[in-house]
């Protein structure tokens, strides 16, 4: 159940108007619509109505999240700031995750159920869009879902890092850390497979990834650059 109370549309000269307000809205338009000589008549909307919208809300606006997270985890990771940019695409995969989810669960359900649980989510993703065959992502969710390890610096500071970030193949990775001393735990992940995930992501949400933000142009062309053939087209 949603929670949000009633809420009315207007029918307008016969057409249906679904504006999820107030009565008082609804009677304003219907007394606008009358002065102008129409015929106007404020309906309910059902409980299932208002399901349905307040979860399309919730996903378009965690998706637009999630562009921003994965926006900012691009730019980071080519400045090379580790951690900083693995914890942006935990983010990223998170928010675009509960996009997904969003159609079988409320914002708030989401939230308590799984938390920053990236495994877990991607779990109950993968069991939702089963047809998706999403198997192949699994190493990608679980190198990225490490790097909640190094969110806060004790970990580091007790076992050491190694971290890196670069294509598959390419001859000079962004690498930080790494000590000849003691074994280090390690820390990496690469642009193209996060980059045909979050591609996959978009696809089997239906979602076009830079018209579920109100994007800038900039924002777009940090997006796309070198992903133009990895991301869905529309």
């Amino acid at each position: 159940m949603s929670g949000i109370g009633l809420l009315f549309g207007v029918e307008i000269d016969g057409e249906r108007k679904d504006l999820f307000g107030s009565l008082d809205s609804a009677k304003q338009l219907q007394a606008t619509v009358i002065a102008e000589g129409g015929t106007a008549v404020i309906f309910e909307h059902s409980e299932a109505e208002i399901e349905a919208r307040t979860r399309e809300v919730a996903s378009r606006e965690l998706m637009r999240l999630g562009v921003q997270y994965y926006a900012a985890a691009r730019w980071s990771a080519w400045a090379a700031l580790l951690p900083v940019s693995g914890n942006l695409y935990h983010h990223a995969l998170e928010v675009l995750l509960k996009a997904g989810l969003s159609r079988k669960y409320y914002s708030n359900d989401l939230r308590d159920k799984f938390r920053h649980n990236l495994p877990k989510l991607w779990s109950e993703f993968k069991a939702e869009y089963q047809a998706a065959r999403l198997d192949r992502f699994d190493a990608t969710i679980d190198e990225v879902a490490d790097f909640a390890e190094v969110r806060y610096p004790d970990r580091v500071i007790k076992h050491g890092a190694q971290m890196m970030a670069g294509f598959r193949g390419m001859t000079g990775p962004v690498q930080i850390g790494g000590s000849q001393l003691r074994p280090e735990p390690e820390y990496n992940f690469y642009f193209d497979d996060i980059n045909r995930l979050i591609g996959k992501i978009f696809t089997v949400c239906r979602k076009n990834p830079l018209f579920s933000h109100r994007a800038s142009s900039r924002m777009c062309k940090i997006c796309s650059h070198r992903t133009i053939r990895l991301l869905p087209s529309y």
